[in-house]
């Protein structure tokens, strides 16, 4: 059975398409429960920011994204699965009767600065950085999966 999924339209600033892209190949390496794979990793990250609830996205106090010229940053279209999709639109409509009035895609910016501080705290300090141009792996193994290939939907 196929999962349902909804194309989702995002703007993401040129630093934070670069520390996300970072943060999910240092969650790969580094964190048990992370999932193979970009989009997973980022369905992972905004059905975290869901489950803290409006006043705990409040208590965040993630700062607004930096405002720069929109054709300096980059549009991406991710398929998110439906039900993740559904659960971040309550949570923006949850948000905005809290008092705080985001777009989707600032909501996406701030559960993705959210992983990536996390990330980099993790860490130890900043992440490395995946090299302009390099894209990221499709369906890469995780560590800890040797030859019996750890697939994106079971990391």
């Amino acid at each position: 059975m196929s999962e349902t999924r909804v194309a989702t339209g995002a703007w993401w600033d040129p630093q934070t398409w670069q520390r996300a892209r970072a943060a999910y190949v240092y969650d790969l390496d580094h964190h048990p429960d992370a999932p193979a794979g970009f989009i997973q990793w980022l369905h992972w990250v905004l059905d975290a920011h869901v489950a803290r609830g409006a006043q705990g996205r409040a208590a965040l106090a993630v700062p607004a994204r930096v405002v720069i010229a929109a054709d300096v940053g980059l549009n991406r279209n991710h398929p998110l699965r439906e039900e993740t999709r559904a659960a971040m639109e309550q949570a923006i409509i949850d948000d905005r009767q809290a008092g705080r009035m985001m777009s989707r895609s600032a909501w996406i910016h701030e559960a993705v600065v959210v992983a990536i501080d996390d990330a980099e705290r993790r860490a130890g300090g900043e992440l490395t950085p995946v090299p302009d141009g390099q894209r990221l792996p499709n369906q890469p193994v995780k560590r800890g999966c040797g030859l019996v290939a750890c697939s994106p939907s079971t990391a």
